[in-house]
């Protein structure tokens, strides 16, 4: 039998195209095991972990964070590239006071939004929900917001809840984008 060797170059092509390619499956989300809030504090008694903020675009850098949550107060620390102490979000209550930890001076909003920009829009219980992982963070965000930038949410399944694993905000027609990648989350069981 006479093999046609165009037909089984294309065939060879088509076949390395195919195996190549990336697995990007879409996994049908069980929405009611995403994770509460009010749940998640019942019975934990503080989550806390590490992640990275990448902005690219017309700003572009990596930032490391570490955070900890707990009932009535939460903190953030920024670092740079060098893992040198940048910024610190601390949250008591509902009150929201911003560092500059370089500086060693406490900043406003509007400062933090330069190197933030959707920091004006979070208040004390969008942090919180950030750092425990639920999903539901920006449900009830103002309509007008949602014109300024869009927001995409990457999940994880960890004993059987969903958490935010990413999230990315897009700004200027996805010229400009700021990546909140969380690298690790423990929770600390109350006793």
């Amino acid at each position: 039998m006479k093999i046609n060797k165009k037909l089984l170059i294309k065939f060879t092509i088509l076949f390395a195209l195919v195996n190549c390619s990336s697995n990007n499956q879409f996994v049908e989300i069980d929405y009611s095991k995403n994770a509460n809030l009010i749940t998640m504090e019942q019975k934990f008694y503080k989550s806390s972990g590490s992640g990275k903020l990448i902005a690219k675009g017309k700003n572009n850098f990596v930032s490391y964070f570490d955070f900890i949550s707990t009932e009535s107060s939460s903190s953030i620390v920024f670092r740079d590239f060098l893992r040198r102490k940048q910024f610190l979000v601390e949250i008591v209550d509902k009150n929201i006071r911003y560092h500059d930890m370089k500086n060693r001076k406490d900043i406003d909003i509007e400062s933090f939004n330069n190197f933030f920009p959707i920091a004006t829009r979070m208040d004390a219980n969008t942090y919180k929900k950030l750092m425990w992982g639920v999903p539901d963070v920006f449900s009830g965000m103002d309509l007008s917001t949602k014109k300024e930038f869009l927001v995409s949410t990457k999940l994880i399944s960890v004993d059987d809840r969903n958490l935010i694993n990413e999230l990315i905000f897009s700004f200027n027609n996805n010229k400009q984008e700021y990546k909140l990648l969380f690298l690790d989350r423990k929770f600390l069981d109350k006793e």
